[in-house]
């Protein structure tokens, strides 16, 4: 038998991150036990397992109760919410009843405070097959007491895009098998060379982060450091969090620099000789989860805290707002685990819960805390978690805090950096006096793009004819507020109601007219073509009313929505901005529908509101028409910095930010920040084109050198097949393919690129042609992006990619007509590959069959691709397999057998014990297709599918218990894979 070799192979070579984490206390489990200990591939539990742990950590439950316990896990609805309610259970947060003290009482599944206490135990190709509908596997998966936790796909680094079709494959397994992702929690990629890590239920490029590895770490370590045990249940217990967003329940699990800062906070909480710190986590990077982790942190563990109080301060009632929507379920879990939430909505409601001595978690905005009385407490167990520090605490509001609770432990929070500027020294002399570098944790804008947290931003000057004069914007605004503590967007208008030119320039009829023409051409030429949205930031309320009249003229009406604060006058003093403000409910309804690629508005006309803390991946050009600097500048440009993949797969590289003041035009003065501390967050776009300038006559020079003597077609096969054979070679083209198309992505249409488009088209077609030429399946344009698409796929059919793409049918017909046509042998190797797959794909009954000869044919790819043969031998192999092939059909029409139970035939018929045992392979299949006749329902029905499982054991019964035992198995296999596909 096979079956030693294949697990020592999947352990050893396939799978080799099982064979890392059994060095860090995994048991390593083979397919089978695995299956035989879920009872099936239709169960996800070990039952038994989680039973007897059930019974060893909760002595006080009966054998009856344990067991309804697992049914009950095991009947949780395989969907976002039943899988919250397996991470309750595995937190200890659920509750049974006690028969003997007749009260209910929490359930420990799992004993994260001793690790050696808990089964852990790593398996791989679990197969999942829910009945009446087709199967799906999982390459790796982890198991604790019995509860699967995590579920992992293994790429080969080869291929390319192994985190894209990883993604892909994840969103298939919840559309066709929910139920291998009800209970885990975690999903990972890994490839040999990079690790990455997610949640389930989430499956979105933008929320799977890569392992951080330091430069002399290798894959293991990174796999090791991940799955270890005492770490791995604190990101079960602590780092995973589900939320709601736009009324969707919404999964996500904190990254490395989340976790660290928190763990920072709660020890710098935990020490009485250091009572500040302050956290910089750039714009983007998470920072509300972490505040909110971290004060969850404390206030679960009353030991250590003595039962403390966080005090969660917010500066703006739009962050509360954001925090109601983004966190209420979050907060509602801490009232679920006994912890307290209050919201000060008055001065008064703050001062009662302070004098009351009151425990849990308080949020209020900073200005309730002016004339808070002196010493209000003076408990030192109190920690005060100050959102955005750098915007209020140096002011009177921040001397109200200290005074009102001068013990208590004081982080500040923000995001942006506080370093050099002038607005950010009162924070670093509040918080950052008792840390070196001045910060209890950082997280720069740098660290964020590299880990892909964040995107670059780049910008553009708007023609110069539409721009404010630098002498005017220098003395009218640079020079107005360089003596100005503006660290808002309230503080920034006060200043602008000074610059009366300024604010006549950009509000004036005929130039918002001049500008809502180019934003609109803009943005159908280079926003709207990739699917994405943008802002319009207007210098006030007035003047974002003239836009959206003014863009109307050009752009749909529909396509913009203007979003502003409301003022009661404006009805007799401003009618056109009162005429188009919007509702409170419209408003919440266009912020949501914002976010959706597919719905309007895809402009939002913005002048005050949504500049801080909206989240809208989707969001990519800001045009920007308000003069700004320091933080509102570095808030508001940020908007356009999230991470965002659409239903393609195709990512957001960068975010655009066009400049129509010239503040960037004086970047130093526009962001007066230590250049290591903004290091890569903006920069102009002219260093892309040249990037993109070079790398196109890099990669003509590379790729695009070919035979003169021949055809366009001949020359695109011979590149295609010649010098892309080898899968390296392939993977390097790709990925530099894809650089350049992002590129182009982003800047076309350009002048500058007019001499270099001949050159990308043909790019763009050998790129279509490799990946069509060694893909599964035909498709002329493959991957290829929005601009791209568009620009070649007029002529796609025309240049030989056609031919390349071809589906043909496997057989000896086809082959013979092949062996008459121009072209390389290779080429017709493919082809006729990607018939077979096409074959089996149609017919899952054939498949089977076919299954077998699809394994030696990538075997000859293989050897066709490492230059072990030449095509002409690959094609003469090829011909030996589909001679193989024309006598299977000849041979099936001769049994009389059914599709079924030829598959039947063909799979034991090679079995040598059969034949031992002088069993004939076609009697076997024959008996077992009268069998499927009597239980026509074992596909639906529980108990038919056991009936015809002991049925089949019949035709077989001569055979020796285990190989009559396999047999059996490789038997249902067949009808199961057969089933699935119909």
């Amino acid at each position: 038998m096979t079956t030693t070799l294949r697990i020592g192979e999947g352990y050893t070579v396939q799978f080799p991150m099982v064979k890392h984490v059994a060095n860090v206390g995994w048991t390593v489990m083979t397919p089978a036990e695995a299956e035989g200990k879920r009872q099936g591939r239709a169960n996800m539990l070990f039952r038994d397992d989680l039973e007897a742990k059930l019974l060893e950590f909760n002595p006080w439950l009966g054998d009856d109760q344990a067991r309804a316990i697992v049914d009950t896990i095991e009947a949780l609805p395989p969907t976002i919410d039943g899988n919250r309610d397996v991470l309750a259970w595995i937190r200890g947060e659920h509750q049974w009843y006690d028969e003997v003290e007749k009260r209910h009482r929490p359930v420990q599944v799992v004993d994260v405070d001793n690790p050696s206490n808990n089964s852990f135990v790593v398996t791989w190709e679990w197969k999942i097959e829910p009945l009446a509908r087709k199967g799906n596997r999982a390459d790796v998966m982890f198991v604790i007491n019995g509860l699967p936790v995590a579920i992992v796909e293994h790429k080969n680094p080869k291929d390319g895009g192994a985190l894209d079709r990883a993604v892909k494959q994840l969103r298939r397994y919840e559309l066709e098998t929910p139920e291998l992702l009800a209970a885990p929690q975690l999903f990972n990629v890994t490839h040999l060379l990079d690790y990455w890590y997610g949640v389930t239920w989430n499956a979105n490029r933008r929320f799977i982060s890569k392992w951080k590895q330091t430069p002399d770490e290798e894959y293991r370590i990174a796999v090791q450091a991940f799955f270890e045990p005492t770490d791995f249940l604190r990101t079960l217990q602590y780092w995973i969090l589900f939320y709601v967003e736009d009324g969707e329940t919404r999964k996500s699990v904190l990254r490395e620099h989340q976790r660290r800062a928190i763990d920072k906070i709660v020890v710098r909480c935990a020490n009485p000789d250091k009572t500040r710190g302050l956290i910089w986590h750039t714009q983007g990077s998470g920072k509300t989860f972490t505040l909110l982790t971290a004060a969850r942190l404390i206030l679960e563990d009353k030991d250590r805290f003595n039962n403390g109080t966080v005090i969660l301060v917010v500066d703006r009632t739009e962050l509360e707002g954001q925090l109601r929507e983004w966190v209420e379920r979050l907060l509602g879990e801490m009232q679920a685990n006994d912890i307290t939430v209050r919201r000060a909505n008055t001065k008064a409601e703050l001062q009662q819960l302070l004098d009351a001595d009151f425990r849990g978690l308080i949020i209020a905005m900073i200005h309730k805390f002016e004339e808070i009385k002196k010493n209000s407490s003076p408990r030192n167990n109190i920690y005060i978690f100050i959102d955005e520090a750098h915007r209020s605490v140096a002011k009177d509001l921040g001397s109200y805090l200290m005074a009102a609770l001068p013990h208590a432990t004081i982080i500040g929070f923000t995001g942006t950096p506080v370093g050099s500027s002038q607005s950010g020294s009162g924070s670093f002399q509040i918080f950052g006096t008792q840390d070196e570098n001045g910060y209890l944790d950082r997280y720069s804008i740098k660290e964020s793009i590299e880990d892909g947290t964040t995107l670059p931003i780049r910008y553009m000057m708007a023609p110069s004819n539409m721009t404010i004069s630098t002498e005017q914007l220098d003395e009218e605004f640079f020079n107005l507020a360089q003596s100005e503590d503006v660290t808002d967007v309230e503080e920034l208008n006060r200043v602008l109601d000074r610059a009366v030119g300024i604010r006549a320039f950009l509000s004036a009829d005929d130039r918002v007219e001049r500008v809502a023409e180019f934003i609109a051409n803009h943005f159908k030429e280079n926003v709207d073509p990739l699917h994405y949205k943008a802002f319009l930031v207007a210098v006030d309320r007035e003047t974002c009313a003239k836009y959206k009249v003014a863009l109307d003229r050009y752009l749909p009406a529909e396509w913009s929505e203007v979003v502003y604060s409301s003022n009661a006058a404006d009805v007799v003093d401003r009618p056109k901005v009162a005429e188009l403000q919007l509702s409170e409910k419209r408003e919440q309804e266009v912020r949501r529908s914002f976010k959706k690629p597919a719905e309007q508005p895809k402009i939002l006309i913005v002048t005050d509101k949504l500049l801080t803390g909206y989240d809208a991946p989707v969001l990519y050009a800001m045009y920007l028409d308000k003069p700004m600097r320091d933080h509102v500048l570095l808030q508001a440009i940020a908007r356009v910095n999230r991470p965002y993949v659409d239903a393609r797969g195709v990512q957001k590289r960068v975010g655009l930010v066009v400049d129509f003041v010239g503040v960037l035009r004086e970047f130093q003065k526009a962001l007066r920040f230590d250049s290591a501390d903004i290091s890569g967050a903006i920069e102009d776009l002219d260093t892309m084109m040249g990037d993109l300038q070079q790398r196109i006559r890099q990669a003509a020079a590379d790729y695009l050198q070919v035979d003169s003597k021949v055809g366009p077609d001949q020359q695109l096969e011979q590149v295609v097949y010649g010098k892309f054979i080898d899968p390296e070679a392939r993977k390097t083209f790709f990925e530099d393919y894809k650089d350049i198309e992002a590129l182009w992505e982003i800047l076309s249409p350009s002048a500058e690129l007019r001499d270099h488009i001949t050159t990308y088209k043909r790019l763009s077609r050998l790129y279509a042609a490799v990946r069509n030429a060694y893909s599964e399946s035909g498709g002329f344009l493959g991957d290829l992006e929005y601009k791209t698409r568009r620009l070649i796929e007029s002529s796609a059919e025309q240049e030989g990619l056609g031919r390349i793409a071809k589906v043909v049918t496997f057989d000896v017909a086809t082959l013979e007509q092949l062996k008459g046509e121009d072209g390389p042998d290779e080429g017709k190797v493919y082809n006729l590959l990607r018939g077979l797959r096409k074959e089996m794909d149609d017919d899952p009954a054939k498949a089977v069959v076919l299954r077998a000869l699809k394994e030696r044919a990538d075997q000859v790819i293989k050897n066709l691709e490492e230059r072990k043969v030449t095509g002409m031998a690959a094609m003469d192999e090829i011909a030996a397999l589909l001679v193989e092939k024309d006598e299977a059909r000849k041979a099936a029409e001769k049994s009389g057998l059914t599709d079924i139970g030829f598959a039947v035939y063909w799979q034991l018929g090679r079995e040598e014990a059969l034949k031992a045992a002088g069993l004939d392979p076609i009697a076997v299949a024959r008996e077992v297709e009268t069998f499927l006749g009597k239980f026509p329902n074992w596909v639906e029905n529980a108990d038919e599918q056991r009936r015809l499982r002991l049925n089949l054991y019949k035709p077989v019964i001569k055979l020796p218990d285990e190989q009559r035992k396999a047999a059996v198995e490789q038997i249902m296999q067949v009808l199961e894979q057969t089933a699935a596909g119909r």
